[in-house]
């Protein structure tokens, strides 16, 4: 199998849905968004990206398995699957705002093998096939050599249903307010992919799910960074928690934010 002519197949397709999630944006309307939980939407257009995604997926490896968000089609374990999310950051998508992403990885066993994240609106292609075969653009990334979180760019997101780990965890963000600087963006991918190309120091969220964390944790590792859960293991794409940082302060973030007192 040459992973980068599947990869250049798979740029191709998030290409031309990241064009049609834009085209559409502009068009939505409030009747056409529904909400899954609070704060949780979705639209037609999720949808349609989704059956777009699969469709063109299928041609590249046939027989592969899927893992989605929408459930276009049903979840079942093969040599190779394909995790996807045909739109994150659809609250930001539903308000008119930005940044939203097409995310697609593929797993061989339980291993990635290649990552792809686009942001339409900023026209940015990040992908993966390896270590230091990592791009953006068209263009090699690599984390920030940032070593402390004094004046660090740390991005973080608020899962939909927030409990007391997770309340805490924003108590102790909130302790480093003035040592640093935090944002929310709103789109897990591209936020992972910001802490591969060196914008972001790090990122940590919990309430994620696979396809939300995928594509973009692997660009990150080829990047030379780091991803793990709240607990320090591996278990970050299935876990619904992840830590992603450029590798050099991720000891501190664990300390003074996730596990902090």
């Amino acid at each position: 199998m040459d992973l980068e002519k599947i990869c250049d197949k798979v740029k191709e397709l998030a290409f031309s849905v990241g064009t049609y999630l834009r085209e559409e944006q502009a068009a939505l309307m409030k009747k056409d968004v529904e909400l899954k939980g609070t704060r949780n939407y979705v639209t037609y257009i999720d949808k349609e990206a989704e059956n777009r995604l699969v469709e063109g997926l299928r041609e590249l490896i046939p027989g592969a398995g899927f893992l989605t968000e929408e459930g276009t089609v049903g979840f079942e374990q093969k040599e190779f699957t394909w995790i996807i999310d045909p739109l994150d950051g659809t609250t930001n998508y539903v308000h008119g705002d930005s940044p939203f992403s097409v995310s697609i990885a593929l797993i061989r066993g339980k291993e990635t093998v290649l990552g792809v994240v686009y942001d339409p609106l900023a026209s940015q292609m990040y992908c993966a096939t390896g270590a230091r075969k990592v791009f953006l653009n068209d263009h090699p990334i690599t984390v920030s050599s940032q070593s402390t979180l004094v004046n660090g760019y740390i991005g973080f997101g608020i899962p939909y249903s927030l409990d007391e780990r997770g309340e805490k965890i924003l108590e102790n963000a909130m302790k480093q307010f003035r040592k640093c600087s935090f944002r929310i963006k709103g789109s897990a991918a591209l936020e992972i992919c910001y802490v591969a190309a060196g914008v972001s120091d790090a990122y940590f969220h919990s309430g994620l799910s696979p396809w939300d964390v995928a594509a973009g944790a692997f660009i990150l590792q080829c990047a030379g960074g780091k991803c793990t859960d709240f607990s320090g293991g591996d278990n970050y794409i299935f876990d619904k928690e992840l830590v992603a940082s450029n590798g050099i302060i991720h000891q501190e973030v664990m300390e003074t934010i996730i596990q902090g007192d």
